[in-house]
């Protein structure tokens, strides 16, 4: 078998740049809360600019409403399309109640029509950026959620 007189050089320079990716870094309780809060309201205000500057640029939005609540069909992709979505769907529901509250153990949203919970809404942080959206508008999953 034919050693390469690069070979060395080739897992040097892999093991080098392997160490110098920078990951993700998962959001504190903290920031993760400032940039909840901060997400609800630039939604409040309809603040595209904010919004987008909150999330990733590659954030998804995914949506449940369970076949019996419209929603969207596909994962939104991108921080404009999500922040456009989010608003769409804020704008069809002008009376509603936010209220910051743990979802899975980290600051999420519920959101209240006429004292009841018509969605649950979850965020993925990282670096500072929302890079995941959850919104769970399906009513069979929103039962719990109204007796908390």
């Amino acid at each position: 078998m034919f050693a390469s007189p690069f070979g060395e050089m080739y897992r040097n320079l892999a093991a080098f740049a392997r160490r110098r990716i920078r990951r993700p870094r998962q959001a504190t309780p903290q920031e993760h809360h400032r940039v909840v809060t901060a997400f609800w309201s630039a939604c409040e205000t309809g603040d595209v600019n904010a919004l987008i500057s909150l999330l990733d640029p590659y954030a998804i939005t995914l949506s449940d409403g369970g076949g019996k609540v419209r929603t969207a069909l596909h994962p939104i992709r991108g921080a404009d399309r999500t922040a456009h979505f989010m608003l769409g769907a804020l704008s069809h529901q002008p009376a509603l109640e936010a209220t910051l509250r743990s979802v899975n153990g980290k600051t999420g949203l519920v959101l209240r029509h006429a004292s009841v919970v018509s969605a649950v809404v979850s965020f993925q942080v990282r670096n500072e950026k929302i890079t995941h959206v959850w919104v769970v508008l399906n009513p069979d999953k929103l039962r719990s959620w109204h007796h908390s």
